[in-house]
């Protein structure tokens, strides 16, 4: 967690949050240089979805690297908004993200009918994700299925520029927040600066 203290940033905790968000920046941008690559070699027909894990033998794992990773940088800065808000008792309560985030919405940053926001949909389906993935069960052959919503390692990008910007926004005081969203802003600039020259 970060604090501004005489306009210094200074970090007076540490939950990796950083290393986390770095990891999904990483698969973001590889994913890109992969999509780069792709684009090239099949224009100007589209992508086979069955070749893309062939040509390039990282497509499926930037995907979910990137989408669990998300959540856990989720996870951890709730944690760490909550523990400054409230309490360690408070934040160490076992509670899915999507409920923490609607906890933290409604009592901290002043948002009504969260569960109807398109970000609270979108987190809802990145924790189906991540509960797929972290806790993936085997079924029988021919019935096994992933969720149906899934997130590029850019759209990961975007949902994480998303809630730090809600936060930044309703609470001045969550530095973390903002220097986290600069950070990944500059990152998504940099993906784009890959597509476009596609």
């Amino acid at each position: 967690m970060l604090k501004e203290i005489d306009s210094e940033l200074v970090q007076v905790r540490d939950s990796g949050l950083g290393i986390i968000l770095r990891v999904v920046i990483l698969q973001a941008n590889g994913w890109a240089e992969d999509f780069k690559y792709l684009a090239h070699k099949y224009a100007p027909n589209e992508i086979p979805n069955d070749i893309a894990d062939i040509d390039c033998p990282n497509w499926t794992g930037r995907w979910l690297i990137a989408q669990t990773f998300t959540a856990m940088a989720l996870e951890a800065f709730y944690y760490d908004y909550v523990l400054e808000k409230e309490s360690k008792t408070k934040a160490e309560k076992k509670c899915p993200p999507v409920v923490r985030y609607q906890y933290l919405a409604e009592n901290y940053l002043g948002q009504t009918n969260v569960n109807d926001s398109d970000l609270y949909i979108q987190l809802k389906a990145l924790n189906t994700l991540r509960r797929h993935w972290i806790h993936n069960k085997s079924t029988d052959l021919g019935e096994y299925s992933c969720p149906e919503k899934n997130f590029s390692p850019g759209q990961c990008l975007a949902v994480l520029c998303s809630v730090f910007r809600l936060f930044e926004l309703n609470d001045q005081s969550c530095v973390s927040a903002r220097v986290s969203r600069e950070i990944l802003e500059h990152a998504q600039s940099n993906i784009k600066q890959i597509i476009q020259t596609i």
